[in-house]
């Protein structure tokens, strides 16, 4: 009889641990993700004279190989003004409003910013489809946010915090250039 007492915490505790560890698992891929997809827009290629991987399909392409190690794959996001943010918040850094998350559980929405350098007369951006030919980018700032729905699979933590849990990470990286 205590056996059978014990066995349901146990099962209970178990079951919590596994969504546990697999939402810890696609938190660090995600994380992952928006670090590579940042880090690599920012790089400047100096023969070139020019940032050839500063556009969407580069940004994506980076994304998505590096989520693919986890089943997944990112939708890219465009928008005219970059992901909206709560009014706190005017960096494009968390928290999110909850309807810039994907509604389809274990799917990710890439948000790509582009923030330009001081003095330059250019206006923030959530997308630019052909990279920059000048060296005009140079000390902006690129913000890469991933955001994710996580389905969780254990009944009873389904119970308690529902359906899923947002999950959203993002990194911002200066884009390089020559002086």
């Amino acid at each position: 009889m205590e056996f059978a007492i014990s066995s349901m915490v146990l099962l209970l505790l178990m079951m919590g641990l596994l969504d546990l560890s697999r939402a810890f698992y696609y938190a660090v891929d995600l994380q992952g993700a928006a670090r590579e997809g940042a880090r690599h827009g920012a790089w400047f290629n100096t023969s070139a004279r020019a940032n050839l991987f500063l556009d969407d399909a580069d940004i994506m392409q980076a994304v998505d190989q590096s989520l693919g190690g986890a089943g997944l794959t990112g939708t890219f996001v465009p928008s005219a003004a970059c992901l909206m943010t709560t009014p706190v918040n005017f960096f494009n850094n968390k928290p999110y409003q909850a309807g810039a998350y994907p509604s389809t559980p274990q799917h990710v929405n890439v948000y790509i910013c582009y923030t330009p350098p001081p003095g330059v007369g250019l206006s923030q951006t959530g997308t630019m489809p052909l990279h920059p030919t000048d060296n005009t980018w140079r000390l902006g700032d690129i913000n890469v946010s991933l955001l994710m729905k996580f389905q969780l699979i254990t009944p009873l933590i389904q119970s308690l915090f529902g359906s899923g849990i947002n999950l959203g990470y993002n990194e911002h990286f200066v884009i390089q250039g020559k002086p």
